[in-house]
């Protein structure tokens, strides 16, 4: 699910090949660059045989514009809800787009941030 993800976010002209897994953006990467967080698989209480698979997106970009954050939410959110995507192995998912965070400022790296969070429904198996 991951590198589908991924595939679809690289496609974002403003990321190009940008997009990085958690720990591993370096020290002081170009920005605007995303980061693909996948968390834990949930139950859904409603049917024992459901869960969902959350995952969060996190922009950084440079202090001097909210307006380029704006627009990159607005895009990842074109690229991956509500869109199939197809995994190595040919299975299917489907994200959903669940909410945006408020405007972080990120002090260690001094860029502003935001996050986006999506869930994957799935059954488990």
């Amino acid at each position: 699910m991951r590198k589908a993800i991924y595939t679809k976010l690289i496609e974002i002209p403003a990321l190009g090949n940008r997009v990085f897994q958690p720990y591993t953006a370096g020290e002081n990467p170009t920005t605007p660059y995303a980061v693909i967080k996948m968390l834990g698989e949930d139950p859904t209480f409603e049917n024992r045989l459901g869960s969902i698979w959350p995952f969060s997106i996190f922009l950084y970009v440079s202090p001097d514009s909210f307006v380029l954050l704006d627009t990159l939410v607005i895009a990842i959110k074109g690229k991956l809800d509500n869109v199939t995507l197809t995994t190595s192995n040919g299975e299917k998912f489907t994200p959903e787009y669940i909410k945006t965070l408020d405007d972080f400022w990120d002090d260690t790296r001094n860029l502003l941030m935001k996050r986006v969070d999506f869930d994957i429904g799935g059954a488990r198996k």
